[in-house]
């Protein structure tokens, strides 16, 4: 590395995280720049990487320098807390032993393969496979700035309350086998609602509420964030739906369907919400039923690939970014 390098270095180093971002803007335009003028191969995802690791997950410094290469992936020492770290440190897969196979596992949950079939395939134990699978479904992130809009359709739709996995089941009930029934007719306590809301953009929002009947504060819980002003609200006519269209000044349409009231002006319906619902429950199915404390888990994945339209390497880039952006390099 010649003397001038260095210096420049030295100089990055010391620039605060806003003067290092504007800095690597303003590289980023100068080598496109480059790229399309002379034909050079450097490219936007080279800059990309210098921009990857820009403070330490300890101290959030950016005082950081490159460290030794370990694993085949580059370590970095911060230059104030004086602590080593690599693009993983402080993501859900940091300690995990295998992180190289974890593109090929992104592929198993993309083509929503089981446990037992994904272990195969990845080359890890089964209870490996399980781990990651939940570990990767808790650091989904939804699209940044996601909104519902226009007209939004919401409803819910209920599973069975399941301790699946426990090494021993609540007193509250005794063991249910796979396929089983509620022993109360109706919704009761043993009905997990899933509140899904979407709009006529296709943007989708799916979220566990407590157990029995939906209230107005499993809506909030679940849409508040989500819910842009001047929509309209379209439902079944639950009084909690009404209840939250009212305190949020949303316009709101209730259909009657016990009475045949499916569709209003020819646009309020909701058709799209119902249709998500069966095919998400057609899904689950694969899973002969799961257990409640990873049935958001489980919501998130579907999510995940519905939201990620497109062949399976856009899908698998697309899971990446949303659920383990550590991993992109």
């Amino acid at each position: 590395m010649s003397e001038k390098v260095g210096i420049i270095l030295e100089m990055i180093v010391n620039l605060n995280q806003n003067d290092q971002k504007e800095l690597m803007s303003r590289l980023a335009e100068i080598m496109q720049s480059l790229n399309s003028s002379c034909g050079s191969k450097i490219t936007q995802n080279s800059i990309s990487n210098l921009n990857a690791v820009i403070a330490c997950p300890y101290c959030t410094s950016s005082a950081i320098q490159n460290h030794a290469n370990f694993n085949n992936r580059m370590r970095y020492k911060c230059m104030s807390c004086l602590k080593t770290f690599t693009k993983l440190t402080g993501s859900s897969i940091s300690k995990t032993r295998y992180p190289e196979k974890w593109q090929s596992f992104i592929g198993c949950m993309v083509d929503g393969l089981s446990v037992a079939r994904t272990a195969v395939k990845v080359g890890v134990s089964i209870p490996t496979a399980f781990s990651w699978r939940h570990k990767l479904l808790k650091q989904y992130e939804k699209e940044a700035g996601l909104k519902l809009a226009g007209i939004i359709e919401a409803d819910e739709t209920f599973f069975l309350f399941s301790e699946k996995g426990s090494k021993g089941v609540s007193a509250k009930r005794k063991p249910r086998k796979r396929g089983g029934k509620a022993k109360k007719s109706g919704i009761s306590n043993e009905q997990i609602p899933v509140i899904v809301g979407c709009d006529r953009n296709g943007n989708v929002i799916i979220g566990v509420a407590g157990a029995g009947r939906i209230s107005l504060a499993d809506i909030e819980l679940t849409l508040n964030e989500f819910m842009a002003g001047n929509s309209t609200l379209c439902t079944d006519g639950h009084a909690s739906f009404k209840a939250y269209a009212k305190a949020y000044q949303l316009n709101y349409i209730g259909l009657n369907i016990s009475k045949g009231r499916r569709v209003v002006e020819d646009i309020y319906h909701i058709q799209n919400v119902n249709n998500f619902h069966s095919r998400l429950k057609q899904w689950m199915m694969r899973f002969n039923g799961v257990s409640t404390k990873y049935l958001q888990n489980y919501m998130n994945w579907f999510a995940l690939l519905e939201e990620t339209k497109g062949t399976k390497n856009e899908q698998c880039a697309e899971f990446t970014k949303r659920s383990l952006p550590a991993l992109i390099t």
